[in-house]
């Protein structure tokens, strides 16, 4: 009877042991990852890095914090290109310190699972502001031009907007 008890006792604490599936780990990871970096924590974001992209990535966010700020990251979702590969896409809301223009761009990162390890292999801007991932500011356009201040780095066509802020 005391082993029939101790095994039903058991039961429930086996079922806690289900490994998470491959997309909850990639999920896992890339929030863990974009949320040290939005905050300024590069130690535990390079930790997701992969060897061959840290360079790279410390170089596009060499800015971050000192000659822009990030206001907000958000999660886009995911998509698997394959078994171990997957696109992570993040809409991030940022400004140059030296402006007042609230910026979005949308980021493209490519991942891959390195036995049971996610890391981060490469990222893109796809949308939206340039300026983000340390690309060269945009060229300012002549007194007599007609963009605004505000589509400065802008594309046309975009679907992604700029918001000026205005302390009037």
């Amino acid at each position: 009877m005391r082993r029939v008890l101790l095994a039903l006792s058991l039961l429930p604490l086996a079922s806690c042991g289900i490994a998470p599936s491959n997309s909850q780990r990639l999920t896992e990871a890339a929030l863990e990852m974009n949320t040290a970096t939005r905050f300024g924590r590069m130690d535990v974001a390079l930790e997701r890095v992969g060897s061959k992209a840290r360079q790279d990535f410390m170089s596009r966010h060499a800015a971050w914090g000192t000659r822009l700020r990030v206001v907000d990251v958000e999660f886009g979702g995911f998509e698997m290109t394959q078994r171990d590969e997957a696109e992570v896409y993040l809409d991030v809301l940022w400004l140059r310190n030296d402006e007042v223009t609230v910026r979005t761009t949308r980021v493209a990162q490519s991942w891959r699972d390195e036995r049971g390890h996610w890391e981060l292999i490469g990222e893109e801007r796809r949308d939206g502001d340039t300026g983000l991932l340390g690309e060269p500011p945009p060229k300012q356009s002549g007194a007599g031009d007609a963009a605004s201040a505000a589509d400065m780095g802008r594309q046309p066509g975009l679907s992604l907007h700029t918001r000026v802020i205005r302390d009037e």
